[in-house]
């Protein structure tokens, strides 16, 4: 164990944590092992648990980006995040293998300068306090999550996160409700829905065009829209078939845009990191529906930008990306 105790660093669960392997996969809902960053988790006590992760050094999805420096992809931290409330929600709390889980709402903020992407593999300590929980039949239905983040003793970010439950009998009848009585495709038989060309990866911040989720580029009013591009067959994105757009798809997407929008605040997306984000999901992102993504610099804040996905059935979730100069720690 790497954590080294201090002030804000000190409960005694944190030295029990390993970096020696991954978890169980199948706890983390994850069929490749190469999309598997947790390492272990310690329970404090019922509602505190340290997680541990460790960060891959090279990576086709989470380290391909333009920015300078090569500092550690935010959506990296809120996967291990994710990664960390899946296993503790089935190993701490209860929540059956079969359990659905729906992401309502999260939010990532950035301490200090940007963490760097160090040579080797990185370890990544994550305290974690829970509150607000819902039960049903004495099952667990929801419960907030609240993370702190670090490297070594050096804290890297924060992240809220708020997930439901739905017991895997229900989900099907569930989702077809919300779909007026029809049952939603799988992600490997959904058929590709964006208009126009795909965005060119330099202007997103990416190196290869696989990892671009944008098509259609335009203006309407005073807002960019795109067409999100569903990569059903991206093995980070889609590590298994779904029957949803998940909320990492979206908050790739729009941190996409967002860079997009932004591009001629610094003169280049080599020089801009996603200091903070927010997203709220309202509804399913449906496989079977175009969706389309609406972004605004605010008013107040030009580097501030606020993204709405849009389906036909109305808004599916709002995304505020929160975007500074690239200034690796170090």
């Amino acid at each position: 164990m790497t954590v080294t105790s201090g002030p804000p660093h000190h409960l005694p669960a944190a030295t029990d944590l390993d970096y020696v392997r991954t978890v169980d996969r199948t706890l983390l809902h994850r069929r490749a092992l190469s999309e598997v960053f947790l390492t272990s988790a310690v329970q404090v006590d019922h509602n505190r648990f340290w997680a541990g992760a460790q960060l891959p050094p090279a990576h086709p999805y989470f380290t391909d980006h333009l920015v300078e420096g090569q500092v550690i992809d935010p959506l990296l931290l809120l996967e291990c995040c994710r990664q960390a409330e899946t296993y503790a929600a089935h190993v701490f709390h209860g929540v059956p293998a079969d359990g659905k889980f729906i992401l309502r709402s999260w939010t990532w903020r950035q301490l200090g300068r940007a963490p760097q992407l160090p040579d080797g593999p990185a370890e990544l300590a994550i305290q974690v306090t829970t509150s607000n929980p819902q039960s049903r039949d004495g099952a667990l239905r929801g419960l907030d999550y609240d993370m702190d983040l670090w490297i070594g003793d050096s804290p890297v970010g924060s992240v809220r996160l708020s997930a439901s439950y739905l017991p895997g009998s229900l989900y099907g009848a569930v989702r077809a409700h919300g779909r007026g009585g029809s049952h939603p495709p799988l992600s490997d038989a959904a058929d590709p829905l964006h208009r126009g060309a795909v965005v060119a990866p330099h202007l997103v911040g990416r190196v290869r065009p696989e990892n671009v989720v944008l098509a259609g580029l335009r203006t309407e009013g005073e807002d960019t829209v795109a067409d999100l591009r569903v990569l059903a067959g991206h093995p980070s994105m889609f590590d298994h078939p779904l029957d949803h757009v998940p909320g990492m798809v979206a908050v790739e997407a729009a941190r996409q845009l967002a860079l997009l929008v932004a591009n001629d605040r610094r003169g280049s997306v080599t020089r801009q990191v996603v200091t903070s984000l927010h997203g709220d999901f309202t509804r399913y992102i449906e496989l079977d529906a175009p969706t389309t993504l609406h972004a605004r610099r605010d008013a107040e804040d030009p580097d501030t930008v606020r993204i709405a996905v849009r389906q036909p059935a109305g808004d599916a979730a709002r995304i505020t990306i929160g975007l500074g100069e690239v200034r690796p720690a170090g």
